[in-house]
């Protein structure tokens, strides 16, 4: 069992570590993720023996936090609601993760080799939020799952490559999902 400190300082150094990187990129040193993080670079070591597993590490966090939120919405939200706030989470996500996707691709490193049990609850999480919207009335019946996968890796890619301003992205989300919802009769 891990004690409850080394899992509050493992934390830490997640989001210490996510924040250098978006700020240095893998030229970031592990003793500025230390510090930034308030523990002694060997707890870093304890955690993530090389920089790359600690940044394929943040990544995996990050699915998790999302899948996290699925499960949140999917339990105390309206079937509307909780389809439209987890697909705009996911392109809202997309802004800040470029200088993490690009430092691990420069490492070498497949963010997605090794995570099939995440694209798996992934593909499930978002697969009952759509179900429950659609049941709901709230999304078109002829909206299927490779369609919503199309419109979200073709919006958060935009939200990832772009520098778009946030209303411009608001904007780009909502006709996103007026295309979603069912046409008036």
């Amino acid at each position: 069992m891990i004690r409850s400190d080394a899992t509050r300082n493992r934390a830490k150094v997640l989001a210490a570590a996510e924040l250098v990187l978006g700020e240095q990129g893998l030229t970031a040193r592990m003793d500025e993720i230390a510090r930034r993080a308030g523990v002694g670079v060997g707890t870093v070591y304890r955690h993530f023996a090389t920089k790359e597993a600690l940044y394929a590490a943040i990544v995996t966090a990050r699915v998790d936090l999302l899948l996290q939120q699925a499960d949140r919405l999917r339990t105390t939200g309206e079937p509307a609601t909780a389809f439209f706030t987890f697909v705009t989470r996911i392109v809202v996500d997309a802004t800040t993760k470029k200088a993490l996707t690009e430092a691990l691709r420069d490492a070498g490193i497949d963010v997605k080799a090794g995570r099939s049990d995440q694209r798996t609850r992934m593909h499930e999480a978002l697969t009952a939020l759509l179900q429950d919207a659609q049941r709901a009335g709230a999304v078109r019946p002829d909206v299927d799952m490779p369609t919503v996968l199309a419109l979200l890796r073709g919006a958060s890619l935009a939200a990832e490559s772009g520098d778009y301003p946030v209303p411009v992205l608001d904007r780009a989300l909502a006709v996103l999902f007026d295309g979603l919802r069912p046409r008036p009769a």
